[in-house]
Formats: C-alpha cells, structure tokens, sequence
C-alpha cells in the first residue's frame, strides 16, 4: 500500500512537470522495483529529484527506493530535503514518519508526525496514520494510557485501521481485570510443613495502573502442634513514562494463632527503566518471619531493604544484582549479595536453553543459634562436649560463600503451553557452622559458641508446566525440591488466573 501510494504520487507529480520523460522514468523505476533491483530505481531517480525541488511525489519514491536497498543514510536524507521544501505536503510527513518510526528514531519521529495531527480535518487520512504511529512510539515507551487515547481517536478517523485496532486490542487485554486462587504445599527436615492458600482480584484504574486486593492463610505444623497465619492486603502500583519510573504500594494486617495476634505490614518499592534494556529498583518490605519452626512460638517481624540491578536483553541475556539487609527487632541484621546470569545457548520458536552462574554471600550481625534444650544433660566426664542447638527464632548464617551453576530450559510444544525447568548446583558452598561446646563440668555448666569451617553442596531443581486453558483462563502447576545450607525441602503449587477477556474485547471493539 505504502509503495503502491509513493508511485501514485510521484507519477502525477512527474506528469505536472515533463510527461514524456517522466513517463520513461517511473516505467523504468517500476521495472526495477518489480525486480528487485531497489538500489538502481533509486540512482535514476536522484538526478530527478535533484533537478525537480518542487516535486515531492517523486522525492518519495526515491527516498523509499534508497530505504528497500538498505541506503538508510540516503533514504533519510532525501525525506528530510523534501520535507524542507514541502512542509505542509500530509503524505511526505506521513511516509518519512513511519520510516523514523521503523528505524526506532523516535524522537525525530514525534517531530515529524505531530504537526498532522494539530491540523484541521483537511488532513484527517493523513492524521490517522500519525495517530496509529505516534501511537505505536506511546506503546513501545510503556505509556499505555497515552497509546491507547491516539489509536481510539486513530480509529475514529479510520476504522479500518488495522494496526491501531490491534494495539488497541493488545492494551485492553494487558490491563484486564482479574482474580487468582493458588495452593502451596511445603515440608522439610526441621521438620516443618506448611499449607497456603491465597485468592488475589485486581483491576486496572488505567492501563498502567492496577489496583489489587489479597487474602490468605497459611497452616504450619511441627511436633504435632499446629499454627495458623492470615494475611490480607492492597497494593496499588503505576508507571510515569516521562522519568521511566515503576511505582508500588501496598500494605496490610497479620494474624497469628501464637505471638502478638494481630500485627501490620507494608510495602514500597520505586524502580527506573534504564537504556539498554536495564532497570535499577529499590525496595523496602516489613512482613512477618515464618522460615524456622522456633519463629511459630514468637512474633518475628522483618524490615528489608533492597536494591536489583536488573538485565532483560532482547539477546536473551538475562540477570540480577541484588544487596540487601534485613533487620530485625532484637537489633540483629542479615545482609545478603547475590548475583545471577543467564546466557542463551539455544532460542527459537518452540523454547529455549540457558546455563548461567551465580554468587551469594550472606552473614548475620549476631548469632541465633541456641542449645534446643533448656535443661542440659552433661555427661561427668573428662574431654569436650558439644549440645545440639537450633536457630532460635530465626536463621542467622554467618560468611556464607555460595558458589552456583544454572540450567534452565523452556520447551512450548503448543502456542498455548509451556514445559519449563531449572536448577543450580553449588560448585563451591562453605559457611562459618555454629557448635555449642560445653567449657565446664556439672553443677556449673558453660556453654560457649563456637565455629568450624564447613563445605557443602545445595541444590535445587524446580519444574513448571504453565498455559492457556481458555483465552480466559489460565493454569500454573509447580514443583520443586532442594537442599540449602539448613535444610531440605519440597513444594508444590497451582495457581488458576481468570481474566476478564471478554470485557477487555468488548471494550476494544466499541470504538
């Protein structure tokens, strides 16, 4: 369409100045474009163009034939000239907008194409081009809301318009309302099993703003006790296209069977997109701690900073860079490091395969490793003693050293469904391992806490089948199991997503 438009404009514009040899011209351009042969249309085109200023249909032709033979440089110049000499010509602006628009030059672009759209209803066709692809630039930048206003008034000039349809379409399914139910099993050697339950609604307040809302409850069971913990939340989250920014809020209530009952937490988190496919977030999160069967006879509230440097490259480039410092309300911290990456061995259609490495290295302020009996029982005999002991409330590590290599795979046998797992192996894992040794003898027993060099190896692989079931609704299966430095455990989850698809369609398809 676009070249069949050029060729239309060029031949009557060529016409006006010198019909038999512009006549020669465009044949003899058209033969070569229907050859293939872009590079040599655009030579016999240029002399023309050079000598014929007040031609713009023919400086269109010559600037799309440079562009099909890769002469990009001469392609943009020949807009830029024409465009000069012919400011008000609607389809020039047009064509050289969706050229910038195709190079990814985007501020140019919006140069280009807005004053067609600040003109008056003698240029509508051409407006509605602009609208679609100013539109476009909106959308590639995150800016939903703004995107979604210039395809709804793109196809108020056009209906027909199918790319602003499209886009449309694509919008209002993103930002659909939704509800979510999802199941969590766990257990490991502490021993400590739990079982959660969470159902999840949201709705979008703009395309880039949703609002969501969250319950749930998690059972834990150790020793034949069993505890009970219900959460519920709100979050409310937004992006500013202007500074790239990502913005997050939420907070709620705690209510434990053991404890403090009742208590309060909160969430906030402020990210920046950054250029090559990089964004730099903070975070700051107070919520309970529940990872040790001694932290369910106490109320152990944690307050987590953190900052991720984050890498998503089209490449198929991916990882993190993680600091974090957790503190706790005895006055104890844990500061963590992490970094992963992940490079692409083999990408296609149908999945992929990544290998990746990874570096974690965690201490605590104080340790919380404690005899697991109050009353001790000391053999009256000569020679060291140890007791045993348990983290008490909470995991304190103290110069953990992880060392890890990553696979990870995806295979898509359907459009709809994905195979995907993954797992790590620690290369080289060592920690400082608390001992409790014994210094006296009865009646005037000293306990010391002491430390010794340990090697180990965690593990983990993780598998997930996750899909379509309908274009409403979608089902996610997970399992994983694993050894770190404290414990082994296994999970297994499903999480089943409702989304409003339907609603979001009709919305799209009213305008």
């Amino acid at each position: 369409m676009l070249a069949a438009s050029v060729l239309a404009g060029a031949t009557g514009g060529l016409r006006a100045q010198s019909p038999g040899a512009v006549v020669d011209t465009i044949a003899e351009a058209r033969r070569l474009r229907d050859a293939g042969q872009y590079g040599a249309a655009a030579a016999i085109l240029g002399p023309y163009v050079a000598g014929h200023p007040d031609d713009p249909g023919t400086a269109r032709l010559a600037a799309l034939m440079s562009y099909w033979s890769k002469d990009l440089a001469a392609a943009r110049a020949t807009y830029e000239r024409a465009l000069e000499r012919h400011p008000d010509d609607a389809d020039l602006r047009a064509e050289f907008g969706k050229f910038l628009v195709d190079l990814g030059q985007t501020a140019r672009a919006r140069e280009v194409l807005t004053p067609l759209v600040e003109t008056g209803p003698r240029l509508r066709p051409a407006s509605g081009r602009a609208l679609t692809l100013l539109g476009t630039l909106d959308y590639w930048r995150g800016d939903y809301a703004r995107a979604r206003n210039h395809f709804i008034e793109s196809l108020s000039v056009d209906p027909t318009d199918a790319d602003a349809r499209r886009q449309l379409r694509e919008i209002e399914m993103a930002s659909a309302s939704w509800v979510r139910v999802a199941g969590v099993g766990w257990h490991d050697d502490q021993p400590l099993d739990h079982t959660a339950f969470e159902a999840e609604g949201g709705w979008f307040a703009s395309p880039v703003t949703p609002l969501s809302v969250r319950v749930g409850s998690t059972q834990f069971a150790h020793d034949g006790v069993t505890e009970t913990v219900t959460r519920a939340d709100a979050g409310v989250a937004t992006f500013f296209p202007g500074p790239r920014l990502d913005v997050s809020l939420g907070g709620g209530v705690v209510d434990r069977t053991f404890g403090d009952a009742s208590d309060w937490t909160a969430r906030v988190s402020l990210g920046v997109r950054l250029p090559g496919n990089v964004a730099l977030e903070g975070r700051f999160e107070r919520a309970p701690y529940l990872s040790t069967a001694a932290s369910l006879a106490t109320s152990v509230m944690t307050q987590t900073l953190d900052a991720t440097l984050r890498l998503r490259a089209a490449s198929g480039w991916v990882g993190d860079a993680t600091a974090r410092r957790e503190t706790f309300d005895d006055d104890n911290a844990v500061t963590t490091g992490y970094v992963w990456l992940f490079a692409p061995v083999v990408r296609g259609a149908g999945g992929q395969l990544q290998v990746g490495y990874s570096f974690a290295a965690q201490s605590a302020t104080y340790s919380r490793f404690v005899p697991r009996d109050d009353a001790l029982t000391v053999p009256p005999r000569p020679g060291p003693a140890t007791v045993p002991g348990i983290y008490d409330p909470y995991y304190t590590p103290r110069n953990l050293r992880v060392h890890s290599g990553l696979l990870s795979a995806t295979v898509r046998p359907t459009p709809r469904w994905s195979i995907a797992g993954n797992g790590s192996v620690g290369v080289h894992a060592r920690d400082d391992a608390p001992v409790l040794a014994v210094v006296s003898r009865p009646p005037n027993v000293d306990i010391v806490r002491d430390y010794v060099a340990r090697e180990f190896t965690p593990w983990n692989v993780r598998g997930a089948l996750e899909g379509s079931v309908t274009d409403a609704v979608r089902l996610a299966l997970t399992a994983e199991h694993g050894k770190g430095p404290y414990y082994v455990y296994t999970t297994a989850g499903v999480r089943l997503t409702y989304t409003f698809v339907a609603a979001a369609r009709r919305r799209a398809d009213r305008y």
